[in-house]
This record gives structure tokens, sequence and C-alpha cells, in this order.
């Protein structure tokens, strides 16, 4: 999506556009864990089963997953500013339904529509970024990358303290408060990037559609132990969903090949092979996964096996997200001086040397180690973790920028839709670590992956320093 015109505001409001994108980026993450911290008080209040509460987060992640890629289309065909500031709508109107919930089906329905539209966040931020600021790309990804850790820390924090003020009620609507501001600053200062003509392919969207959502589903189910007949016949749908969704692009990539005027393609699968896709794609996996884990296991850990209680919780794992927002600058100046491959390269070394950190923590607690000594190391893990997917975040999407599926309003949104993937992935490892009592090889099958990336990398092609378009 280079390339696009830029009309509007001048450089004074651009100056409030830049800081307004990174809050959306920021509210966008937090709307997916705002209610985790007050969700028993939730699950008391409307009654609902422990499976319920489950899905009244989960529900979130499934919808964003499915949706996103639909998003960096209609983001490319209706104009990203408006596509924006429309899904911003959508979500406060969904927060105010969720805020006068009476019960379970409401309140995931809400949580549905909220992960919709906050699934037009990462491609049109992205494209917003990237289009008005070309010069800088390295440095507006890294402080896109930082945005993201925001979120992560301040979300959890958030919903309890507001929840123990004023109630979970109030939770949705601060937020949907928050969100009308941004709403405001975007349409007075937001530049106008110029709409795009992508092609209209419904049944292949469709098909993308249900293979994304299909995965996603069954990845959590899995999480949960089943059903099991489910899971299989979801993941019989999610096969049968890609395929098709790449047979119905390569034909019509041949027929656009071979007759002027035909339709175009709606996405050329070739471009998904591409290096720099690939690389931005497994970098991007790798960070939020390995984020995922994070942010479910050491709660997990650091509440049954040290006996800590929600706040001191809440502090440990805020070292995470600080280290992601303070380590996102130095992420971006190791890109730009050096190219996005040796900036990923080494946030993929830097979480290797931070999965054993946090597995010997996990082991000493077992040994009778001392608890302050446990909870140094679990909080040193997560500083460098934290860094470390600072690093490979900010370089997957500088290297998905630059690759040639970064014109391409779905190939981004498939690429978000990896990120989702992979969080549900490491949300549904946790769980079954948890269920099957081997939680202590979560941390060195991260390191496995990390290793393997890093293997990759090393013999890939040669890193080039990162340009403006």
């Amino acid at each position: 999506m280079r390339g696009s015109s830029r009309t509007g505001p001048g450089h004074g409001a651009r100056r409030i556009a830049y800081p307004a994108l990174l809050a959306t980026t920021a509210l966008g993450t937090m709307s997916s864990n705002v209610i985790n911290a007050p969700l028993y008080v939730i699950q008391q209040d409307l009654g609902m089963t422990a499976q319920q509460s489950v899905m009244a987060v989960s529900a979130f992640t499934i919808a964003m997953a499915t949706t996103v890629p639909l998003a960096g289309w209609l983001g490319e065909r209706l104009g990203v500013k408006a596509f924006l500031i429309s899904a911003l709508g959508v979500m406060v109107l969904a927060e105010l339904v969720a805020a006068s919930a009476a019960g379970t089906e409401t309140l995931v329905l809400a949580r549905v529509v909220q992960g919709a539209a906050c699934s037009a966040f990462p491609p049109c931020v992205q494209t917003a970024l990237v289009t008005t600021w070309p010069e800088r790309t390295a440095r507006t990804m890294g402080a896109w990358a930082s945005a993201i850790g925001v979120g992560q820390a301040v979300g959890p924090p958030f919903g309890g303290v507001i929840t123990e003020a004023l109630g979970w009620r109030w939770v949705f609507l601060v937020h949907a408060a928050l969100l009308l501001v941004l709403m405001a600053l975007l349409a007075a200062c937001m530049p106008a990037i110029g709409r795009r003509r992508p092609p209209m392919h419904v049944s292949a969207m469709l098909w993308l559609i249900v293979g994304g959502g299909s995965t996603a589903t069954a990845v959590l189910l899995a999480g949960q132990t089943g059903p099991w007949p489910w899971v299989g016949l979801l993941a019989v749908s999610a096969g049968l969903g890609w395929w098709m969704f790449v047979r119905l692009s390569r034909r019509r990539v041949r027929l656009a090949a071979g007759h002027d005027g035909a339709p175009r393609a709606l996405l050329d699968p070739a471009l998904l092979r591409e290096p720099a896709y690939l690389t931005a794609a497994a970098g991007a996996g790798l960070a939020m996964g390995s984020m995922a884990v994070a942010v479910v296991a050491m709660p997990l850990f650091l509440g049954s096996d040290l006996d800590l209680g929600p706040a001191q919780i809440g502090m440990v794992v805020f070292a995470l997200a600080f280290a992601m927002t303070a380590a996102g600058p130095i992420a971006s100046r190791t890109g730009r001086r050096s190219g996005s491959r040796v900036q990923l390269r080494r946030g993929v070394v830097i979480l290797v040397v931070a999965t054993p950190v946090v597995a010997v923590a996990m082991v000493s607690s077992r040994l009778g180690v001392d608890r302050w000594v446990v909870v140094t190391l679990v909080v040193l893990g997560l500083v460098l973790a934290g860094t470390g997917i600072a690093f490979a975040q900010s370089a997957a999407a500088t290297e998905l920028v630059l690759s040639p599926a970064g014109r391409s309003g779905t190939a981004v949104g498939i690429h978000n839709m990896i990120r989702f993937l992979s969080m549900a992935v490491g949300y549904t490892g946790v769980a079954l670590a948890w269920a099957s009592g081997t939680s202590l090889l979560l941390f060195p099958a991260i390191a496995a992956l990390a290793l393997g990336l890093f293997a990759v990398l090393r013999t890939g092609r040669r890193p080039v320093p990162c340009r403006p378009h």
C-alpha cells in the first residue's frame, strides 16, 4: 500500500496524528485484555460458568483473527482514514452494549463485535504510519511495537482499578470515552490517504475468512481440551478454507495473465512466499506467541507456586510490558543502522537468552529456593523477553511494509491474522501444559522455535539496511 497520495492537515496537525495513531494501537491492544483482571467479578455478577467466562475473553481473539484480512482489504477500498474512524465508532457502540449486558450472550456478542472492529486497527495504523512518514519506516514501526507493549501493560491494571472504584461496567464506559477522544483527534488531524481499488473477489475472501476463523476457533477449543469432535471438524474446515482461497486466487492470476480485462485476483499467493514476507510472518508469530505464553503462564506460576497476590503478580508481569515499551526506540535505531533482518536476529537471540532464565526460576521454586530469588529471576527473564519481543515485532513490521506483499491490504491482513493466531497458539500451549503437568517445557519450547528461526535467518538472503519507500 505504498505510494498512496496524502492530503489533508498540515505539518502541525500531523504531529498530533502521530501519537493519536499510536494511542489507537495501545487502546486496541487494551481491548483484548481489559476484562482479564475483573473477569471473576463479571462471572459472579452475570452468573456465568468458568467456560462461559473464558469464551468472553477468547471471543475477541477469534473475531479479530477471522476478520483482519477483510479489514485490510476494506481499508484499501474505503480509505484508511474513513475506515479507521468508522471502526472506532463501531467499537464505541460495542463497548456501550457490553457495559449494559444483562447476560452471557449479550456480553459475548459485544466482545465479538469489539474484536471485529479492532481488526481494522493494525492494518490501518501501519498503513497510515508508513504512508504519512515514509522517510522513517523503521522508527515508526518501532514506536508501533512499543504502543502494543503499552496496551499490554495498561490493560489489566486499568480494568482492575476501575472495577475496584466504580464497578466492572465502567471499564467499558471509560474505554469508550477514550476511543471517542481518539476519533475526534484522528478526524481533525490525520491526513487522508488516497484510496486504492483492490480487486473484488468475494468467493476467495469468504474462503479466507472460513480458513482463519476455523483455525482460531480450533486452536482455542484445543486449549480447553475439546470437545474434540468439534476441534476435528474445525481443523478440516480450516484446511478446506485455506486450500480453496489459494486455488481460487491462483486461477484468477492465470486468467488475468492470459486475458486483458479479466478480473484480477484478490491476492497473488506467490507474494506470500516472498522471503521478506515469510521473515515478517515468522518474526511476528514468534513475538506474539512468546508474549501470549508469558502473560498467561507467569501469573499462573506466580500464583500457584509462589502464592503471590494479584497486585504482586501484576507488578512482576508489568516488567514484560515495560521492557517492550522501553526497547522499541532502541530496536528502531538498530533497524535503521543495520537493517531489519539484523534487528530481528538480535531479538531472537535475546529471546533465546530469556527462556532459560525463566525456566531456571520455575525449577528453583520447586527446589525450595527463597521466593525473592525466584521472583528476581522471573523479572530478569521477563525484561529480557520483553526486549526480544520488541526487537522481533518491530523488525517483522518493517520487513512486511518493505516487501512486495506490503502493497496489498489483504496480504497485510493475513500477516496480522498470523500474529493473532500465534497468540491463540500460545494460550493453548499454556492451557495444555498446565493440564498435563508439563509447564516446565513451555519456555524451552520457545527457545527451540527461536533457535530454528535464527538458523533460517543466518542462512537466508543477506540483510540490507532499511530504506525509505
